[in-house]
């Protein structure tokens, strides 16, 4: 028990100091933006721009970047900075690291409408009808519940955010978009988006039943699966078609 209680209470600090291996940003309030914000125009403004678009230094209001766009790949570019080029590491604390990397995620926060080139109308029609999204995602209450609620993602994402996640869904996948594959001793197998686990259990949305618990006890073996599940449009759709997807998913909660 107390080395539970050491392990609980020394892992913030140790998550914030390195980063969290995919696990998403643990500073990401409000209050942690804002701290980013006078973060970033007293160590980064004077070569990305006052507002993030871009000058001596890249622009980061896309949301899209180079190194890696995952919040990982943005704490570990500003922790240690881009070899070959003028952009440092910071001698920050992890903290302060991670609130930066919330500060540049808000940059590109609900910009995708004015960003995007596409038809919203065209986007819609391929959405709920051939390119099959309905599958998996809820728009209102249209639309599967294994993969994200898409309602409002036009609030919350710049458009070539919206453009990676079709052609190239593995980039950038998050925690609570994890699945886990369980096999149970009969031979079942369950697949499903993992929405909670502890030592005990697993929580999961699956197609088929909706949420489904299952006791760890009861299952032979399962795997967390932190690649996307969702296939690559890039051949499926064409360019267009994808600007078009864009501007539909764009314009989603606005």
């Amino acid at each position: 028990m107390l080395r539970w209680i050491l392990f609980l209470a020394l892992a913030p600090a140790a998550l914030a100091q390195h980063g969290t291996a995919g696990l998403g940003n643990p500073y990401a309030t409000p209050e942690d933006v804002a701290e980013g914000a006078l973060l970033f125009r007293s160590r980064c403004a004077v070569c990305h721009g006052p507002l993030g678009s871009g000058g001596k230094g890249s622009d980061l209001t896309t949301g899209v970047f180079r190194r890696g766009s995952s919040d990982d790949a943005v704490f570990k570019t500003i922790a240690e900075g881009v070899a070959g080029t003028e952009m440092p590491g910071l001698d920050l604390d992890g903290r302060r690291v991670w609130q930066l990397v919330g500060y540049v995620r808000s940059l590109s926060a609900g910009r995708a409408a004015e960003q995007a080139h596409g038809d919203a109308d065209a986007g819609q029609a391929i959405f709920f009808g051939r390119g099959g999204c309905t599958n998996c995602h809820r728009v209102g209450s249209q639309g599967g519940v294994t993969g994200p609620d898409l309602s409002a993602i036009g609030l919350r994402s710049s458009a070539a955010f919206l453009e990676a996640a079709l052609l190239r869904p593995s980039e950038d996948v998050r925690p609570e978009d994890w699945f886990v594959e369980a096999r149970l001793p009969g031979g079942e197998t369950v697949l499903g988006r993992r929405l909670n686990e502890d030592s005990f259990s697993l929580q999961l949305l699956t197609a088929e039943t909706g949420l489904r618990s299952l006791s760890k006890q009861d299952v032979a073996e399962y795997r967390v699966i932190k690649t996307s599940t969702m296939p690559s449009y890039s051949e499926r759709l064409t360019d267009q078609e994808v600007r078009d997807l864009v501007a539909y998913l764009a314009k989603l909660g606005r």
